[in-house]
């Protein structure tokens, strides 16, 4: 880490309105923090064990860039911590390690410490108070997003949905491929899509504000960070989620073989009690809200899947 006159301290804290064995498993499970933590698009695990798990995330820093990592971190279980340490040095960041802390409180409460010890790249000017504005700023971000999750009526996980569904692809999945990244196309090409906003960022990431047509002639606005993976797989966030939802990522994957191809969607989203409340009327249960939510995402992700397949198809029919 360097020697301690140039390593840098972070400290945040937050009480959360639930026991450390909830916090705690919110921040080991790391496949959660896309639909939970507002700066996470996308996790991928690399290893895991009862002792510490090692992962790759990607996170947007305050100016909405994707910035990505490896971390390996240590549970102490009996000593309510879990320690991490970047694997490398990062651009942004430099080396950077820290650990979360649980605290119990009275009344079944928890007092969360996150703290990050850091030290700045050498050649970056202003590093050190660069490195300080993001840490508050997503260090916030996630101890607010942490007490909302923490304290949801019978916990995240009655409120918390996956699925997958897949087709198989008329042509080349590669066709299908360019198909889900061209997305702004998409106002001509699919017909629940009114509207599209795309801004390209670094390392290919694409900023995307589109407008959806509801069966019943309402549109919706939600914006989403899509990341393109080494594995030709498409990952996304949405920063910006219907009221119904506090968080929904997810991603398209495609596989050919000999044969044939096939594209995947997978959706994970976490229902805000709230939201549901207010759009579905208070008697509406997390089952039945969920299974509305499903088939909204389902038939939009249905129809992207088949126009896709007859795009390929189109691709690969004789001339």
């Amino acid at each position: 880490m360097g020697t301690a006159s140039s390593e840098i301290h972070a400290h945040h804290e937050t009480v959360v309105d639930a026991p450390p064995s909830t916090v705690h498993e919110l921040i080991t499970d790391v496949s959660l923090w896309p639909v939970i933590f507002r700066p996470t698009v996308h996790t991928r695990v690399l290893e895991r064990s009862a002792e510490g798990d090692r992962f790759h995330i990607w996170a947007t820093v305050s100016d909405g860039e994707v910035n990505t990592w490896r971390s390996r971190r240590e549970f102490d279980a009996a000593g309510l911590r879990v320690s991490f340490r970047q694997d490398h040095d990062n651009p942004l960041f430099g080396l950077m390690g820290g650990g979360w802390t649980f605290h119990p409180l009275d009344g079944g409460r928890t007092r969360v410490v996150l703290e990050h010890r850091f030290n700045p790249p050498p050649d970056q000017a202003g590093a050190r108070e660069r490195i300080a504005r993001e840490l508050d700023h997503n260090g916030a971000a996630e101890l607010e997003a942490l007490r909302t999750v923490a304290a949801l009526p019978g916990g995240v996980r009655a409120w918390l949905r996956t699925f997958t569904e897949s087709i198989e692809l008329e042509g080349p999945a590669e066709a299908a491929r360019d198909f889900i990244w061209d997305a702004d196309r998409w106002p001509e090409r699919l017909p629940h899509v009114a509207g599209l906003d795309l801004v390209k960022g670094t390392g290919g990431t694409q900023d995307m504000t589109m407008r959806t047509r509801a069966p019943d002639g309402s549109t919706h606005t939600t914006r989403s960070i899509r990341v393109p993976m080494p594995d030709g797989s498409i990952v996304y966030k949405q920063t910006r989620p219907p009221r119904v939802l506090l968080g929904h990522s997810g991603s398209w994957a495609f596989h050919a073989d000999q044969s044939g191809s096939s594209i995947r969607s997978t959706h994970t989203f976490l229902m805000d009690p709230a939201g549901v409340a207010d759009v579905y009327g208070p008697s509406v249960q997390p089952d039945e809200a969920a299974d509305r939510i499903r088939a909204a995402l389902s038939a939009n992700s249905r129809v992207t899947m088949e126009h896709a397949s007859r795009h390929a198809a189109s691709i690969s029919a004789p001339r």
